[in-house]
């Protein structure tokens, strides 16, 4: 650097001052009277992006920069030894990096406001006494505030009753006191406003400071009083299936029909396992491991997100965070939906039944095709987690006068028979083919074939006897339940097999009929 002449004391003080002059991390500089620059240390020069050739000798005019548009002048007079003003001297500091800091920190608390404000799960933090300390829109709503802010310094006493809070309060003083989670749990909750009870899959956790030391507890609460009542209504029609059965006098009959319905509580059942499992899989714990980030760094905030790896990429994690977790509560709302659908069907099912039980036939026009579709749709969750493919050879075939009903229980239990023939084959792709045609003698025949296990000929002709299984988990009702109903329209339903290993195949042959035209009976041809 280039400085003015200077007395033998003052150089000497110069000399013994430049070294650390030149180290200093603000800009320095000397000035004369009229404004020229006559000392800058190195940082100076780096602030302003120019030697200091360029800068000696010239005003701050002439070598101002964008560069400098960021830092920060600080300048006081220099007096001489009769109190006249010579020339100035000052300080040139940087100050957007900590700008920069402040508003990445700005940023980061509005992204985990979004994230409170947005998601569709109650997520709240408490302190060591578990009342809230904050908590997200959605539970506040619920909880009757109309701001999150509403409900600090509360507790969950005040809005629900002693037989939830109770229990509620005494796992997060348990976390608190162990340091453990409490993941995935079933709750309960009533309210102390009246309002019906709701179910809800809480996960907790402790709250710890930079230290380490647990000052509260976190947690995240799904409301899946919808799943819940969907297991109630199952319940529900289970009872009176069941009751309807025994005051019908008629237990055969009654254990066929559970039967049939279990194929479709089978799909319910799967779709009820898959809800929680996606709940138990959310992404919720990723708030918890930024939440922990950020407390682990919570006196150096602006730094860690401006300078470390870790920090940059967390904002942009806490935005996709809030989108993972909305695609959660569409999904699981979509799955409800679908389960909904089939409790309705089941009490469609129900309904046939009863109205069977007291009427010998049935009669409806019918569409072949659709009637095949319905029955793999039944079966639709069981045929995709065997990856079972389906293959349909069905021909031409005008709209038939058949019982509807007793024809739809027939196709579902023959499908999941074919697709239970799979178990222990891994040999081979799982296939399964369903062929209709009319015969030349006029009857309808559907053949449904599967390329499992087989049937040995020896027991070929006992698979249509009540209660006989070859399944370690069977009951032996789903075949013996579509031979009688095959009986009951005037048809047959028969057997085949080329021994264990080779598959099987059932075929179904009934008499077409028009409005008007008898009800042939037929012998029961349980064996071909």
């Amino acid at each position: 650097m280039q400085s003015p002449p200077a007395s033998p004391a003052s150089a000497t003080l110069l000399e013994d001052a430049a070294p650390i002059v030149e180290q200093l991390p603000a800009g320095i500089f000397r000035k004369d009277t009229e404004g020229r620059f006559t000392f800058v240390n190195a940082r100076f020069c780096q602030l302003k992006g120019m030697p200091a050739e360029r800068i000696l000798g010239r005003t701050p005019a002439e070598i101002a920069s964008e560069e400098a548009a960021s830092c920060q002048l600080i300048e006081s007079p220099v007096l001489g030894p009769d109190g006249t003003v010579i020339g100035s001297q000052g300080l040139l500091l940087e100050v957007p990096e900590r700008n920069q800091e402040d508003a990445m920190l700005a940023n980061e608390r509005e992204l985990l406001r979004a994230l409170l404000d947005n998601s569709p799960d109650h997520i709240y933090f408490k302190d060591a006494q578990s009342r809230f300390i904050k908590t997200s829109t959605a539970q506040a709503l619920e909880f009757g505030m109309s701001t999150p802010e509403g409900l600090v310094g509360k507790s969950d006493f005040d809005v629900f009753s002693e037989a939830h809070a109770r229990p509620a309060f005494e796992d997060e003083q348990e976390i608190i006191r162990t340091g453990l989670p409490m993941i995935g749990k079933v709750e309960r909750e009533t309210w102390i406003d009246g309002r019906p009870d709701t179910w809800a899959l809480t996960t907790k956790m402790p709250l710890r400071n930079r230290a380490g030391q647990i000052v509260g507890t976190f947690g995240i609460t799904k409301n899946i009083s919808d799943l819940k009542e969907a297991e109630r209504q199952i319940a529900e029609v289970h009872k009176q299936l069941v009751e309807a059965s025994h005051l019908a006098g008629m237990a055969r009959i009654a254990t066929n029909v559970l039967h049939n319905v279990g194929n479709v509580l089978n799909s319910v059942n799967v779709s009820a396992a898959l809800i929680l499992s996606r709940v138990r899989a959310s992404k919720v714990a990723g708030l918890a491991r930024a939440v922990q980030l950020m407390e682990e760094h919570a006196d150096d905030l602006g730094a860690f997100l401006a300078s470390d790896p870790k920090g940059k990429v967390l904002p942009g994690y806490l935005r996709q965070l809030a989108s993972a977790l909305v695609a959660e509560q569409e999904a699981a709302i979509r799955e409800l939906a679908a389960l909904g659908k089939n409790v309705e069907h089941i009490k469609e099912i129900i309904a046939a039944q009863q109205a069977y039980a007291g009427a010998s036939r049935l009669l409806e026009k019918v569409q072949i095709r659709e009637l095949v579709d319905d029955a793999l749709r039944i079966n639709a969750v069981a045929l995709a987690r065997r990856r079972m493919v389906v293959e349909k050879e069905i021909a031409p075939v005008p709209e038939l006068l058949l019982d509807q009903g007793r024809l739809l229980q027939i196709l579902v239990n023959l499908i999941s028979n074919a697709e239970q023939a799979m178990d222990g084959v891994t040999d081979r792709e799982p296939r399964l083919i369903l062929r209709v045609e009319l015969t030349p003698g006029q009857r309808l025949r559907i053949c449904v074939e599967d390329n499992g296990v087989g049937i040995a000929t020896q027991v070929l002709p006992q698979v249509f006897v009540h209660g006989f299984t070859t399944k370690k988990t069977g009951h032996g009702f789903g075949l013996h339940s579509a031979v009688i109903a095959a009986h009951e329209m005037g048809g047959t339903l028969t057997a085949h097999s080329d021994g264990p290993g080779t598959g099987a195949a059932f075929t179904l042959e009934l008499p077409v009929e028009t409005e008007g035209s008898p009800h042939p009976a037929a012998p029961l041809n349980t064996v071909g």
